[in-house]
């Protein structure tokens, strides 16, 4: 096989590699979503609103993130055929990092959703969220700060960015959004809005902060 035989081989394989992985996270997010919106509809959860619906879906955007990132740790020959990562060996080399990420991004998820369904909307009781969220923030915390022992710098580098650029792009949704309540343009947001958005937009931060650099690319 010659050497442009092997580069159009492995495009090919990176391109099918792609169309797999964007498929199932499309597949699962949209059964996820779907799931989700209808159980809220039903009433099991409370009367919830828009502001709770969002939040329990950006909450469910971490969950499906971590559960697919702990399912390739724990079969990493099936995590690598939609993973973004070289091989099962990258992932096996890289177990105790995304082990203390999925676990933290799990902690998060569970806040945000807690908080969602908290009364008196909610089924749970103000005591217990509050209780669960101070726990699960300090685990998540406490999680991140296991994980950076395993970080190399330019994962390191692209974390500060992400956290950076969520700020700002924090003080222009978050603060714009505020300015036109002020004005009477627009309702202001709801406390539980804020959650979402320093949850939703710290996702977005990582996204861009990644594509910058290339990590995007399926390998």
């Amino acid at each position: 096989m010659t050497e442009t035989d092997m580069e159009t081989a492995d495009k090919k394989r990176r391109r099918n590699k792609t169309f797999f992985a964007v498929g199932l996270g499309a597949i699962a997010g949209f059964l996820g979503a779907m799931g989700g919106l209808r159980l809220a509809d039903s009433g099991l959860l409370g009367v919830l609103g828009a502001s709770r619906e969002v939040a329990m879906l950006i909450g469910l955007i971490y969950l499906l993130t971590a559960l697919a990132v702990l399912f390739g740790l724990a079969m990493p020959k099936a995590g690598a055929t939609f993973l973004n990562v070289e091989d099962a060996d990258e992932l096996r080399e890289q177990k105790a990092m995304l082990s203390w990420s999925g676990a933290g991004m799990i902690a998060l998820a569970l806040a945000l959703i807690m908080a969602a369904l908290a009364e008196p909307a909610g089924i749970i009781g103000r005591e217990i969220v509050l209780a669960a969220v101070i726990v699960l923030v300090g685990f998540a915390w406490f999680a991140g700060h296991r994980q950076r022992r395993h970080t190399d710098e330019l994962m390191l580098s692209v974390s500060r960015e992400a956290t950076a650029l969520c700020f700002y792009l924090l003080f222009l949704f978050g603060g714009g959004w505020s300015l036109l309540a002020h004005l009477n343009y627009a309702t202001a947001p709801a406390p539980l809005d804020w959650l979402s958005m320093f949850a939703g937009l710290l996702l977005l931060g990582v996204f861009v902060a990644s594509g910058k650099r290339g990590m995007l690319a399926m390998r």
